[in-house]
């Protein structure tokens, strides 16, 4: 009996997956890291004009927080694991 054969050589198989796996990998990781996202006078512009916060003193009145949590009773299964074997019936 003749063993089965594919048409298209493994080998362009392979070479197509590497292809393509190098491609996808420059399109959604290389390429987005090279672009510029903008010339250096943006940049610098932008961190000129940021502000820091100043803080701000709060008071917490009352200085004290109390949390009650009331939980309603609920049923439990419990499973006995010593259960004795069933005998059989004698008659």
């Amino acid at each position: 009996m003749n063993p089965y054969q594919i048409s298209t050589p493994r080998a362009a198989l392979v070479i197509a997956a590497i292809a393509l796996t190098a491609l996808t990998l420059g399109v959604s990781v290389v390429a987005p890291a090279k672009m510029d996202s903008g010339s250096a006078e943006v940049r610098t512009l932008a961190a000129q004009k940021t502000v820091t916060p100043t803080p701000i003193q709060a008071v917490i009145n009352p200085a004290r927080i109390e949390v009650i949590g009331v939980r309603e009773p609920g049923f439990i299964s419990v499973h006995d694991r010593n259960v004795p074997a069933r005998r059989k019936q004698q008659s």
